[in-house]
């Protein structure tokens, strides 16, 4: 029986799911650290310090905090070339004895980061939480005296209010205003009304941005100068003692109701401590079910034994909550696509079409949304929407035409909305709109004399390989596709006139995308404007070439793609973007797409194509390996390699801040979509009667279940066996 439930119903959770307390992550040595753990909160979100309590880069759009310069290993304390007034442990750091307290260990959570360390005889822990779609910030310090002898010690937390309100239309960048300066005063207590709790708040000179902060836990001694405030608690531990210590931090633009809400938030702080967390797993556990209460989607539940490809799923799925953002205009589902550092409000093109299908499946009407806004732009000129002003942001990115065109074909297939396609957006169809991106590569000839594209410079591409420019491989690979899969869509609307033209022009285009391949390489070339063959071994050519052209390569070239991979890319638990063999490798040392690391997404993707080219072993195994990436934490912008062995099989292996690298990144996602798509086959397609499957007929090396699969208003069952993947409607 085939069943259809209508938005809203709901079905129960499935015990299947993990609580998020199990995707936590280990305790991690802080000294091993490279990008600090963050909170979220679906309204904004910070990243820890290394302090104990210390936090940075909170944001909640359109307010951001500032007041230090980025604190990680990179840039924070140890860095020599910062002067000591710039050496700031973050907004609420502890000091214990006038001294700054550096956290021994860190665990994060979805929810909430966990920090711990020991001072003598006295064992210190903290947790930090943001209240549920609330600008601010919840902190508990737990102080435990192990000896057998009284422990006295002097706590301070340095509370300086470095918030400020930014104009809607400043958020249209990567690096998103921070307020640097000394331009705050301190608010009367008149002006808060906040009862008879302790509390004071600092107001931005100018902006509207007040930020409050109130004690559960009353300090003895108030320091207060402006923006650079300090309360202190002269504590006695007896003998095994414990003592718990409590404050909130309030974001807003209205004093009075500034001092209510922290003040309310004190006096009932274990009931907002704890919906933190509990609504947090509310929304997580719906996210599963089908007809749920906030999506208009929703993900499919997978169920096996096998731990790793479990944890390497649901920490996929988890990757859009961390940046879904229910408080932005464009929608009232956005997914940005990075944070808490940087571009906090845009959703770029490239990334969101990492994990389309699934982002198809969870949240299908806000999709067609964002969709219709994209084809509204003019996208050769930016490579992202700002999801707070709705205006573009950036410099022109070279994938924008095949990201947009996938996340409209995702779209389009899982829904089964095929009146999408005819819909008006400006002058054009929906259809016409994907015709101008498939063909927009004749706009840009990469010499009078080829039909290739000029994809631009490293700055529309990669940005930090300075050989990957002009006549890529990739895109042009995936003109090829978006020229068929458009005389598809035509063919279907009935105009088999303009689908011939389209496939013709595929037919030229494709040689000359064939006559870049390096034989016996298993690599491509990028061709420059004066018709030099560039050598390029990277893996991006690899995954674009491998989903637009699978059925146009040769036996022969698939085995020797896969062996480049296999012999150049990858590590022990992740890859490298680039191989150390290309000749542009050493210009190259960016964590996310050169030799020292990979952005998150590449791993998955490279999966993807494994598949698709038959090598569904390796690539379970790679896949079984990334699961050890995600005990350091979630899925972020990249994973970087350390240690003596970087250049090696078994690198040290960290979540990477340099190169402005932030600790959340929506790509992630793409793990759960290679799991649906790949390794379970789910090959959803506009056209179909009903869903196509990977190679239904050979064995995944793996056994499981991934149920509520939806495809045009029907719900799925595909498992995966012995015998390979089969499905069955629900």
């Amino acid at each position: 029986m085939m069943t259809t439930l209508a938005f809203g119903q709901g079905r129960k959770s499935s015990s299947a799911i993990p609580k998020l307390e199990a995707l936590g992550s280990d305790w991690m040595a802080v000294s091993s650290l490279r990008n600090f753990p963050s909170v979220t909160n679906f309204i904004g979100a910070l990243q820890t310090t290394e302090n104990l309590t210390g936090f940075q880069n909170l944001t909640f759009p359109p307010y951001a905090q500032g007041g230090s310069q980025p604190y990680s290993w990179e840039f924070g304390l140890n860095s020599p070339s910062l002067s000591d007034d710039k050496k700031e442990p973050g907004e609420c750091a502890l000091l214990v004895n006038g001294k700054s307290v550096t956290a021994s260990y860190s665990r994060w959570l979805p929810y909430e980061v966990q920090r711990k360390t020991v001072i003598g005889n006295v064992a210190l822990s903290s947790l930090i939480r943001l209240p549920f779609e609330q600008k601010g910030v919840l902190e508990k310090l737990v102080l435990h005296n192990k000896s057998s002898k009284n422990q006295r010690l002097t706590l301070s937390v340095k509370c300086h209010g470095q918030v400020r309100y930014y104009a809607p239309q400043s958020w249209r960048t990567w690096g998103n205003g921070r307020p640097m300066d000394a331009n705050f005063t301190l608010l009367s207590p008149a002006d808060l009304q906040a009862g008879d709790r302790k509390s004071f708040a600092i107001q931005d000179r100018t902006s509207q941005a007040v930020t409050g902060f109130s004690f559960v836990t009353v300090p003895d001694t108030f320091l207060i100068a402006g923006n650079k405030n300090e309360v202190q608690w002269n504590i006695v531990l007896a003998p095994g003692e414990k003592k718990v210590i409590e404050w909130a931090c309030v974001i807003g633009d209205n004093a009075k109701a500034i001092g209510a809400l922290a003040d309310s938030w004190t006096r009932n702080f274990r009931e907002e401590f704890d919906a933190a967390k509990m609504k947090w797993e509310e929304r997580w556990q719906g996210s599963f079910v089908p007809g749920n209460n906030h999506f208009s989607g929703h993900f499919p539940t997978l169920i096996t034994n096998d731990p790793k490809i479990r944890r390497v799923y649901y920490m996929g799925a988890l990757t859009p909550l961390l940046l879904c953002r229910t408080n932005l205009p464009l929608s009232p589902r956005c997914f940005v696509t990075a944070g808490p550092q940087w571009a906090n409000t845009l959703t770029y093109f490239w990334d969101a079409e990492m994990w389309a299908n699934t982002w198809a499946m969870l949240e299908p009407k806000t999709m067609q949304e964002h969709l219709a806004k994209w084809l509204s732009m003019d996208i050769h000129r930016c490579y992202a929407v700002d999801d707070l002003s709705g205006g573009s942001a950036g410099p022109w990115y070279a994938a924008n035409d095949w990201s947009i065109f996938r996340c409209v074909e995702a779209y389009l297939a899982v829904t089964g909305d095929s009146s999408f396609l005819r819909r008006r957006i400006g002058d054009q169809s929906v259809l016409e709109h994907l015709e101008a991106l498939a063909t927009f590569y004749e706009t840009r000839p990469l010499t009078k004399d080829l039909p290739l594209g000029n994809y631009g410079g490293a700055e529309n591409l990669l940005e930090c390989s300075p050989s990957y420019i002009e006549g890529v491989p990739s895109l042009n690979a995936a003109n090829v596709y978006m020229l068929r899969k458009t005389a598809e869509y035509f063919q279907q609307s009935g105009n088999s006139e303009r689908a011939a033209i389209l496939q013709a022009k595929a037919k030229k285009l494709l040689p000359f995308v064939m006559s870049l391949y390096a034989p016996e390489e298993g690599v491509w070339n990028a061709l420059d404007t004066a018709g030099n063959k560039v050598p390029i071994r990277h893996c991006f050519d690899y995954i674009v070439i491998g989903q637009a052209l699978e059925n146009d390569l040769t036996g022969k070239i698939k085995k020797e793609m896969n062996h480049f991979v296999q012999s150049e890319l990858l590590t022990k638990t992740w890859m490298r973007a680039m191989s150390l063999k290309d000749p542009a490798a050493a210009k190259s040392d960016r964590p996310d797409h050169g030799p020292m690391g990979s952005y998150d997404a590449w791993p998955p993707l490279t999966m993807d194509v494994m598949c698709r080219l038959g090598d569904f072993n390796r690539a379970l195994t790679f896949l079984r390996a990334t699961e050890e990436i995600t005990h350091q934490g979630p899925w972020a912008q990249s994973h970087e390699f350390l240690g003596p062995d970087s250049h090696g099989y078994n690198p040290i292996v960290r979540t990477a801040s340099r190169g402005g690298q932030d600790a959340n990144e929506g790509c992630g996602g793409a793990f759960a979509e290679i799991i649906i798509r790949s390794f379970f086959g789910f090959r959803p397609d506009l056209s179909g009667d009903k869903p196509v499957l990977l190679s239904p007929h050979l064995s995944r090396g793996m056994e499981g279940t991934l149920k509520h699969v939806p495809w045009k208003n029907k719900l799925y069952t595909i498992v995966s066996d012995t015998k390979g993947v089969h499905m069955v409607a629900e």
